[in-house]
This record gives C-alpha cells, structure tokens and sequence, in this order.
C-alpha cells in the first residue's frame, strides 16, 4: 500500500507523484486551509481515477473556498463523499457551517466498502451521457453464450461480432446464431501476432486465459485450470478482413479475455480507427501472468484518442472493468466573439484548462491571439457541438460550471470566465507556454525590453484605464493612489522611472511630471494591427506593477514574471491594495462606483437618467 501525507501544501500532487503507475490507495490531506488547491493540482491523479480514497479537512471559510465547491470537485471526478464522525454520505445540499474531516472513496469501491450491489454490464448510460450510441459490436471473450445480444438487440446495435477461442463456447455461439445474418462468430484468441498458443481452460469458463494463473490463484483458490488446448492466435484486423466484416460499422468493443487485452488491443490498430468506446476487463494486479495492469491499458489507449471515464470494481478491488470513450471535444466560440481581448484571455485560458483536467480536446475559433502567442490556433470553422452552456457567474464560489458535480463533454461554453486565479494555478506553466509572444510582437516585446533596460533604475509600468471607465466595478482610480503608492518606492529608488499605460495619456500624465516617465510615444513606431498590444505587453515587464480594476491589466499581470510587487486599487480601502496575481480575483467587484462616489464615475455615467434616478431616491429615501 502506498500513502502519502500532506501536511503542507505542494505545488502540484501530479508532479509530486510523478506519473508514477502504481494506484495510490490512501490520501491524506493534513493542511487544513488548503485542501481544494491540493485537490485541484492533483486532477490527473482524480481523473484517472488514481487515488481510491482521500480523507481531508474542510474548514468553512479558511480558504475561500465554498464546500459545493470542493464536493463538485470531487464528484466530477467519481468520487462519493462522507462524514467521518457520522458515516453518512454528504450530498449537494449539505451545506458545511463547521470544521468537519471527510473521506472521498471512489465509486469504484462503492459496493465493497459502502455494502451497496454491485454494477455490472456493459455501461451504455454512461455512453448515453456523453452522447455515444455505439451501432455495431465487436465482442472480444466473454461471451459465455452470448446473452449480451439480448443488450445489444434492445439498444439497435447491428452487426454484432463475436471473437471466442474456446472452441466449445465458440460452437455454442455458431449454433445459437445461426440464423441470424448480422451476427459473425470466429473461433480464435486475438492476439498482436498470427501463431499457436496454449489456452488454459478453468473450472470456471469466465476464468480460462492465455496466460497462466497468478494472483487469481490467491483470490480465488477455488478456480483452477482442468484443461489446457492448442489455439489459433492472431491480430484482431486480420480476423476481421478475413471475415469481411466492414470496420466503418463496428463502432464500440467489449472485451474480456482475462490479462490478455493488451495484446489484442495492440492487434486492433486499424479496428480502432473506427471505434467510440470500449469496454474491458482491467487489473490492478497481476491476476494472470504478466497480464498488462489498468495503467498499461490506459496508456495504449491514450495514444490512440481513448480516455477511460468508469471504472468499476464490484467484487474485488484488484480486477473489475473499465469504459473507454473517444477523447471528447469542447469548445469556446464566445472566443473573439464575446467581449474584448482582456476577456478573449480568459476564455482561452477556461477552455484549455476545462480541457487538460478533464483530459477532453479544445478548440476555439480564430482570435487575435493567434498572431500574438504560441497557443493552440483557432480553427475556422469551428466544429458543432451537440451542447452547450453559458457561464453566468463571474466568481468561483458561484460558478455555475466550476461547482458543477457533471462533467460537459462535446459541449461548447460561452462566458467571460473571469474566476479567481487560483482555478487557473495549476495550468501556469501551460498558460506562460501558451501565451509565450511570437513574431512580430515578439520582437516588439524585445524593444519594450530593450527601452526598460536602457533606464537608470528600476521600471515601475502603471495602467490608468480611463476612456471607458467609471461606471459599475470599473471604477475610475484617482492617480493620488498611484501616487502614495509610488512614495515608499521612489524613496528606495531615487532613479525610479515610470512607464505610464492608458487610453488618455493626456489626462493622466500631468499628474505624474515629477517623474521620469515612459510611454508608447518613446518606442519606434510600428504598424503592427491591435494598437493596445505596446502597452499590454510593457504591462507584463518591469520590477514592479500597478493594474487598473480591470482584467486587461490583471491578464498582464499574470503574465509578468519579473515584478517583486503588485497592487491594484480597491474602493474598500481607498487606495492601491497588493495582491498576488496567480490568487487573486480578476476583478474586485465588492463596491461600484456609483455606490462610492462621483470622483470615481465618468461624466457620462453621472449624465445618465438611471444614475439621476438613483440620486434622487437616495435624496428623498
């Protein structure tokens, strides 16, 4: 059994594991504060289903964090929740008012541990949820006497192909099937290569293998082998050519032929081309001889586009099976189509972060990023989905899809997505990647650069957004807080030198005269097309930073990795605030600006009817 204690928080669990293939049986998580950033950095581990049990400590509020928020987290990934003190599963309802230690067990231990009966069969629900609904059956082992047609038959799946290699089951197959014209019976053991084999027969037909019996021995000493025989070994495509069978109409795989997957599989590559989902029986330890383990089968078939999605192990933790679905897409066409560049950004940064947790495939249309940054290109045109969802919420605690326990396969998202960073915190290093510059604006960047450095001391970039502000969270920021915030900094460095980034240069500049002072104006000129991109990308240099209210900036901000500090103005306190950019709310939205005060508020938004309105009300009550 392998454990591992966190009594302090780590970057991320999946790194901190390594990959390593072995299940992981226990999770402690000691550090109370933080245990959905824990959870959130270990979403390969959770996804792939790695991690049979967690036991953690939800503290109401010491995180920010809202308990639907973890037990979304949780639920998404298979897993069922219960109190400690009281052994009582914790549903979506429940809400959390005091410290309380709680265990996520997988469901694939449900029936074992929870004494729930077992699942079995073949998971077409689950298909039905992710919008699979397979028409043609290549059924691999198992067969006994071909029941599952009874299944298959009732979900309208036609042609049916069975593939058995015990020459008694397979005849039994022929007898029973043959009057009906879609279904093909063909006696052999699929194998990744043409020959002879010894099948082992078992006491239990279920049980019989290539393979030789090993650890089943131990759990089951019962079964043994009674009978071994000379089989026809070969590849599953040249079964299926020299059977006529048309691959295009074989779409879904069942297969049970005890630790010998892996080797059929490997001789199906063509076969696979053609196939949405599969099921097959898995190993958590060698029940068989050199029999492949789930971790073997999940990385053959993540080569190939499959993803596994359920694993259920109804009568012993150490084999069950597994579905297999193609590697689902999801999209965001609010990209480049729904609010400005600042927004673009976080789009892009949801729908791939929606992606790698979930392992899903993302694509977005084109957008102005694709000329700046080495991220994933749009595509044109973007791909249909069968669902879709809008994001209504703006924060995580209410996130309509964050805090959703169901998961959105072949879906596309629309929203602004502007979360608090920490969602994003485990996808940085993706992100920095992706939003690396090229090009053109590379080489922009490089004179952004080259203008910094040339200063005597240290850069001190600031965004005053102006033009379009004063109304609502996006507050006008009076340059006095610049100011008192540039105090202590200036008096550290004597030799401290401006570069000032707003829409209206001229009504902010006067404010600063008595310092050295940087704008676009004192870069070469360029024709390169988006004409904020100079000044967002000086945002993402310099030693150290102040934003605006605004999520251009914040976007910026996420991107600079050389500030020692950052500080953003906040109503509630009057005055530039720090904040660390990869914690932090994109917007601070606790006050608007009507509510504070006309010196925040544009001369428009203090024009409009709704705001004379409101004066008036407050005037009279």
């Amino acid at each position: 059994m392998r454990t591992v204690d966190l009594r302090h928080p780590i970057g991320v669990l999946d790194a901190y594991w390594n990959r390593q293939s072995g299940q992981l049986r226990f999770l402690k998580i000691a550090a109370e504060n933080c245990a959905y950033d824990i959870l959130r950095g270990a979403d390969g581990l959770l996804r792939r289903h790695q991690v049979d049990i967690v036991q953690f400590t939800y503290v109401p509020g010491a995180d920010g964090v809202r308990w639907l928020t973890v037990w979304s987290l949780l639920r998404r990934n298979g897993y069922r929740v219960l109190d400690v003190e009281t052994g009582s599963a914790v549903g979506i309802g429940d809400q959390q008012d005091h410290q309380s230690d709680f265990l996520a067990i997988h469901e694939r231990l449900a029936g074992p541990l929870l004494n729930e009966p077992p699942e079995t069969g073949i998971a077409f629900p689950l298909l039905d949820r992710y919008g699979i609904r397979p028409t043609g059956a290549l059924h691999v082992g198992g067969a006994h006497k071909g029941d599952e047609i009874k299944t298959y038959r009732t979900r309208g799946i036609s042609p049916v192909v069975f593939i058995e290699a015990n020459p008694g089951l397979a005849q039994g197959l022929r007898d029973r099937f043959a009057k009906d014209a879609d279904v093909t019976v063909i006696e052999c053991a699929a194998s990744d290569s043409e020959g002879t084999a010894t099948f082992k027969i078992t006491s239990m037909d279920q049980s019989s293998s290539l393979l030789d019996l090993k650890d089943h021995a131990k759990l089951y000493p019962k079964i043994g082998v009674t009978e071994t025989i000379e089989v026809r070994t070969a590849p599953l495509d040249q079964l299926l050519a020299e059977a006529g069978v048309d691959l295009s109409k074989l779409d879904f795989i069942a297969m049970d032929i005890q630790g010998a997957e892996l080797m059929a599989l490997r001789g199906a590559t063509e076969t696979l081309k053609h196939i949405n989902a599969l099921q097959l029986e898995v190993n958590y330890s060698e029940l068989y001889e050199g029999c492949p383990l789930i971790s073997d089968l999940d990385a053959f078939l993540g080569d190939h586009g499959f993803i596994r999605v359920m694993t259920n192990t109804p009568y012993s933790e150490e084999w069950g099976d597994a579905l297999y679905i193609r590697r689902p897409m999801v999209t965001c066409s609010a990209v480049g189509n729904m609010g400005r560049f600042g927004n673009q950004l976080y789009q892009y940064m949801f729908i791939q972060s929606y992606a790698r947790e979930h392992d899903f495939t993302a694509a977005t249309p084109i957008w102005a990023g694709d000329e700046m940054f080495e991220v994933k290109p749009g595509v044109d045109p973007l791909p249909k989905m069968p669902f879709g969802i809008e994001e209504t919420k703006y924060d995580l605690e209410t996130s309509n899809i964050a805090n959703d326990p169901l998961l959105h396969p072949n879906t596309d998202f629309t929203g602004f997505f502007q979360y608090h960073s920490r969602y994003y915190k485990p996808y940085k290093a993706e992100i920095l990647r992706d939003f690396t510059f090229k090009g053109a604006y590379a080489d922009r960047v490089a004179e952004i650069a080259a203008l910094f450095e040339k200063q005597p001391g240290p850069v001190v970039p600031l965004h005053l957004r102006r033009g379009d502000f004063g109304t609502g969270v996006f507050f006008i920021a009076p340059e006095s807080w610049y100011l008192d915030w540039l105090a202590p900094l200036r008096q550290a460095h004597s030799d401290l030198t401006l570069y000032i980034a707003s829409d209206d240069p001229a009504a902010v500049l006067p404010a600063f005269k008595d310092f050295n002072v940087l704008t676009e104006a004192d870069l070469p000129a360029t024709d390169l097309p988006h004409g904020f991109f100079t000044d967002f990308a000086a945002l993402t240099l310099g030693d150290h930073l102040a934003i605006s209210n605004s999520s251009f900036s914040f976007a910026a901000s996420l991107l600079n990795k050389t500030a020692q500090s950052f500080a953003r103005p906040c109503l509630t306190e009057q005055r530039l605030i720090p904040y660390e950019p990869w914690n932090a709310p994109v917007l601070l939205r606790a006050h608007e600006a009507e509510d504070v005060g006309e010196e925040f508020m544009s001369d428009r938004a203090k024009g409009r009817s709704k705001y004379k309105w409101r004066k008036l009300r407050k005037l009279f009550g």
